[in-house]
């Protein structure tokens, strides 16, 4: 094939100058699907030697990554490649929740453009368009993506692992609110006789989430006693001493309403977690046999245990319903069920144990910051008394 002019061929690609100081080149590397030879083009401005440095790296990209020269949609790749991998490689919980962001605020901005033309400069204007509260977990998720696109050669880069992005202002920063001392000291009794009472005991007592609590069976659970002494009462002149129950909890799975009775999300969250009194006795006195929290059915002598694993999506309902009016928590400030275990990490802060110990017995890394930033939210009675042992020092 003839030249053009001003076109110039080496080994590894063409130029062409089509005006001073602009140049057009082209490199052929390997084939498309269809069989088709794949070409890449990119305009430089500059001089031949710079032209030529271009087709060198241009090569190269092509070289590393198969979508250069074939144009690849972010949505052709998001259902064609990551979505059927994550299908296959992880819960059905955590696939469908990439579906969800992806469909929700990915695909409407960016599901058409070409992989290799979302930069660095492009995703943070996506984000200062984002929803300032649920931003982190779409950015999470593009970066996902993205980062799996540059491992698999189907974009030459990959901005969201080089670049720390701005998040969009009036994102709340808090963690949501727990319970604190006097509240758990209520709910003690007030809950007892309850459906969700021994999943309300090992999320709060011991610290487990939701889908480790419903996946417990009474059998998971060994029971112990221990002597202990009473506080001492007005008019006594000793303490007493009383049995308690002591119990040892193993995590051996999660349940959840996408993907049923699964494996705890990694091994740390395979653990031995011990229970003491007041929330140990507590649940002695609720023992039973299969799940701890089971559906009920109503015969004619009243509503009865089926025996069968309480549905996870029926849960928070059933706790809201315990706020309302004329029922047990109708006093007590409503804060959703799932912050039971960070209610568990903040008192266990309030006690004096090691942020690194919380995790572990969390079955999170000791270095982990989710207890910081979305399990801790210490009360006004823990900085009142933070406040006192310092100046217990000072004074």
């Amino acid at each position: 094939m003839a030249l053009s002019h001003n076109e110039t061929r080496s080994k590894l690609g063409t130029k062409r100058e089509i005006r001073p100081g602009v140049w057009q080149i082209e490199v052929a590397n390997g084939y498309r699907e269809d069989g088709k030879r794949r070409r890449a083009y990119r305009t430089i401005h500059g001089n031949e030697i710079q032209a030529d440095a271009a087709i060198v790296q241009l090569a190269d990209e092509m070289g590393r990554c198969l979508s250069t020269g074939d144009s690849m949609t972010l949505n052709t790749y998001f259902w064609g490649y990551f979505s059927p991998m994550k299908h296959a490689t992880t819960t059905n919980a955590n696939a469908n929740t990439y579906d969800s962001h992806y469909r929700a605020h990915i695909a409407p901005h960016f599901g058409n453009w070409d992989l290799n033309n979302i930069g660095n400069i492009e995703i943070q204007r996506w984000i200062n368009d984002l929803p300032p509260q649920s931003a982190p977990n779409y950015v999470r998720t593009l970066r996902a993506i993205l980062n799996q696109a540059h491992f698999d050669h189907m974009k030459i880069d990959a901005p969201m692992a080089e670049f720390r992005y701005k998040m969009p202002k009036g994102r709340r920063n808090t963690p949501l609110p727990v319970w604190g001392a006097s509240e758990v000291t209520k709910a003690l009794e007030l809950l007892k006789g309850e459906q969700l009472y021994p999943l309300w005991l090992v999320m709060t007592g011991c610290g487990l989430s939701r889908s480790e609590a419903l996946a417990l069976d009474w059998e998971d659970i060994s029971w112990d006693t221990v002597l202990m002494l009473e506080p001492k009462k007005k008019g006594k002149k000793r303490k007493r001493v009383k049995e308690h129950w002591v119990a040892t909890l193993t995590v051996k799975g999660a349940y959840t309403s996408e993907d049923g009775m699964k494996a705890p999300k990694n091994d740390r969250r395979y653990r031995s977690v011990p229970m003491r009194p007041p929330f140990s006795d507590a649940l002695r006195e609720c023992m039973g046999t299969g799940p701890i929290c089971q559906s009920r059915r109503h015969t004619k002598d009243g509503w009865k245990l089926s025996g069968k694993r309480l549905t996870p999506d029926y849960v928070p309902k059933r706790w809201k319903a315990l706020f309302a009016d004329g029922k047990p928590l109708e006093s007590l400030p409503y804060v959703e069920i799932g912050r039971m275990r960070a209610t568990y990490s903040t008192l266990m802060q309030r006690a004096g144990v090691d942020r690194t110990v919380i995790n572990a017995m969390q079955g999170r890394t000791d270095n982990s910051p989710v207890l910081y930033t979305n399990y801790l939210n210490p009360h006004a009675d823990t900085f009142e008394e933070s406040a006192s042992a310092m100046s217990a020092l000072v004074g």
